[in-house]
């Protein structure tokens, strides 16, 4: 095990002095070697959690621990050397690159401050680009004379500069048109099989996760709601929520059949729903639902999978929703 996540919740304070809780009590695993996609609809606090999973965040609650040690909220000062090998890909690659400098500048910073000379940390990070599928000619560019694709790309060499232990990819895709997509997925797929480094790949596509995650956990309004192998809740979806999901995915089989629509919208995190915080929305609900919060149980599979439904008891086969 790489990276743990134990208990941990994340709240905001709004201008109105509110609190809300966009992470509620998650615990997750991730293993060397292993892809774990995270899944949920936009605002279920997918992002929020990735951030504090590598400090960028402090947690209100519980802990994160990264190869053995406790992983603290980043300050002003330098970054702890025992949490350099847990990166962050985010999003948007043209806002987290400096449009001012020199791509090869960008990625020799993190070389040099790991005490390699500045020719070494060229070479490197030439290097490094065309793991990525780039050329060297990129280190002499700045960033906006890239497509999005490239910006990308040059952003996950940034993150492979200090030999990742861990990465965190938040959306990683998802502002690329269709071809990139399936190039960066593919890339980062590779990445992780050849160097054995651990990832934890956000999207809001459950389709993508299907293809390239050993393991899916399912979140709703900052809650995991199921969490297992990719290939079993794919087939065999234990929640409601996740099952929706699936059925909302288009098909093209030349059917014609309309995908499901999830009827309602999520709820505000600032109120969420009394007991299982999905019963609003869910077309099985019982009287339990709208009142007893779900815990996260283990159901019988051919791996460890856990499910957050009142509707499935421990340790027995899965029911048919």
């Amino acid at each position: 095990m790489i990276l743990e996540l134990s208990n941990v919740s994340v709240t905001y304070q709004r201008v109105d002095k509110s609190r809300v809780t966009a992470v509620d009590d998650v615990s997750l695993t991730l293993n060397r070697g292993e892809i774990l996609g995270l899944v949920g609809e936009s605002g279920c606090g997918k992002s929020t959690l990735g951030r504090a999973a590598v400090g960028i965040l402090p947690v209100a609650q519980g802990t994160v621990s990264f190869n053995g040690g406790k992983v603290k909220a980043m300050a002003r000062g330098a970054r702890a050397v025992n949490l350099r090998q847990l990166q962050l890909v985010f999003q948007d690659p043209f806002s987290s690159l400096n449009p001012r400098r020199k791509v090869g500048e960008q990625l020799s910073d993190g070389l040099i401050n790991l005490g390699k000379g500045r020719e070494e940390a060229q070479e490197k990070s030439a290097q490094l680009l065309e793991k990525v599928g780039l050329s060297r000619s990129a280190l002499t560019k700045f960033p906006h004379e890239f497509s999005g694709g490239q910006r990308q790309r040059i952003a996950i060499a940034r993150a492979l500069v200090v030999e990742p232990l861990a990465i965190v990819a938040d959306e990683p895709i998802s502002a690329l048109d269709a071809s990139a997509q399936a190039q960066v997925a593919n890339l980062l797929v590779e990445l992780v099989r050849e160097t054995q480094m651990g990832m934890i790949f956000i999207s809001h596509d459950l389709s993508v996760i299907r293809q390239i995650s050993d393991r899916t956990a399912v979140m709703y309004l900052g809650k995991i709601i199921e969490v297992g192998a990719t290939n079993e809740i794919w087939n065999n979806p234990a929640h409601p929520y996740t099952r929706a999901l699936i059925n909302a995915i288009p098909l093209a089989d030349g059917s014609g059949i309309i995908p499901s629509e999830l009827v309602g919208d999520v709820p505000d995190p600032r109120f969420p729903p009394p007991g299982c915080r999905f019963h609003p929305r869910c077309p099985v609900a019982i009287d339990m639902c709208k009142t007893q919060k779900p815990a996260l149980i283990s159901v019988q599979s051919k791996s460890r999978r856990q499910v957050s439904c009142h509707l499935q008891k421990e340790n027995s086969p899965i029911s048919v929703l």
